[in-house]
């Protein structure tokens, strides 16, 4: 390998948002100075990746602790964009970073993918939160309990930036929406939907309509998933080009999000769009029982945290590089009807 070489590794490859990472990564004008590996778990598309997209792979997964630790301490940066809840496989990560920073002097860069989740309440769709959080206001985000979702790791990757063996930046995306699209996508290695609104068309086409907790009243804020990229390639470009630009550690939190919406409005849309195609029985929202939530969201705390309010500015994106996030809210609605129609036709393929 040529010393001026960039070595990156990125988790995550054959999902919705590192698979857009990477093909950004893979499409860079700078693509010949990128070193570039990946973990996966299936050996047909690591061959495809390696053979196709010249990324060099490792068939694993995150519980191989031993292959986390070793292809993080060969990279000067990690991108992580696969369980951003694993304790294990962050400490394996770090593991690697830090025997890195001790072998060689290099000061390597980790950026991590966490969630808006993290600043959740418990409306369960009864209201609209006044709280609005920002990521320039780090004191709010301090105040957050520890045992909120993704903060158990969130403040092990801070804690390691304070022990000054590694950068850490952490991307925090709300509802991202939109299909991927490229050769990533259309060759099958990536997966190119969202969690989130496929949940919603599987739940509607298995009970027969969709569902509502509370009012629906509650608040997310959405982005594309271009401009959700965007803002990762804008980090990964400021690091390599003027790190003390852009913020990490206790600093480093980015929001992402463009714009916010009542769960209620894309609920409606994907019930009138199955509705139209004859696949529910009703386009009316019908309320979840108790009951129902572990049936269809896999847990109750999935469903709450869907209708609870996560209102967040992303502030320090604009600010430090100059992310412009180009789609809307209303970019996302007017489009839903096709998505859940894309969506579909992927969940008839499966049947068929």
């Amino acid at each position: 390998m040529s010393s001026n070489k960039v070595t990156i590794f990125l988790t995550g490859a054959t999902g919705y948002i590192g698979g857009s990472v990477l093909q950004r990564l893979i499409q860079h004008p700078d693509r010949q100075n990128f070193e570039i590996s990946a973990l996966v778990r299936n050996a047909d598309k690591a061959k495809q990746l390696e053979d196709k997209f010249g990324v060099k792979t490792v068939v694993g997964s995150l519980q191989d602790l031993d292959k986390l630790f070793s292809l993080s301490e060969n990279a000067h940066v990690v991108i992580h964009t696969a369980d951003c809840d694993d304790v294990n496989a962050i400490n394996a990560i770090l593991g690697g970073l830090r025997a890195r920073h001790e072998k060689t002097g290099d000061l390597p860069v980790l950026i991590h993918t966490s969630g808006l989740a993290e600043i959740v309440d418990d409306a369960r769709g009864d209201y609209v939160s006044d709280k609005v959080y920002s990521d320039l206001d780090i004191a709010s985000i301090e105040a957050l309990p520890p045992t909120a979702l993704h903060r158990p790791v969130d403040l092990l990757i801070v804690a390691a930036d304070e022990a000054g063996y590694v950068r850490t930046h952490i991307v925090l995306p709300s509802v991202i929406f939109g299909p991927a699209t490229g050769p990533l996508f259309d060759s099958g290695i990536s997966n190119p939907h969202t969690i989130s609104i496929p949940l919603f068309v599987r739940i509607g086409l298995t009970r027969g309509s969709l569902g509502i907790i509370g009012k629906g009243a509650s608040v997310w804020g959405a982005v594309h998933i271009e401009d959700t990229v965007g803002l990762y390639i804008g980090i990964f470009n400021t690091v390599l080009s003027n790190p003390d630009k852009v913020s990490h550690g206790r600093e480093g939190y980015f929001f992402v999000e463009n714009g916010e919406f009542p769960m209620v409005e894309p609920s409606r849309i994907i019930a009138d769009t199955l509705f139209e195609r004859g696949r529910v029985r009703t386009n009316e929202l019908v309320p979840f029982t108790e009951e129902e939530l572990p049936k269809y969201f896999g847990h109750e705390i999935i469903a709450y945290l869907l209708y609870a309010n996560s209102r967040g500015k992303a502030e320090r994106a604009r600010k430090e590089f100059g992310w412009t996030p180009k789609y809307t809210v209303k970019d996302f609605l007017q489009g839903l009807k096709s998505e859940v129609e894309l969506i579909l036709k992927r969940e008839d393929a499966k049947q068929s």
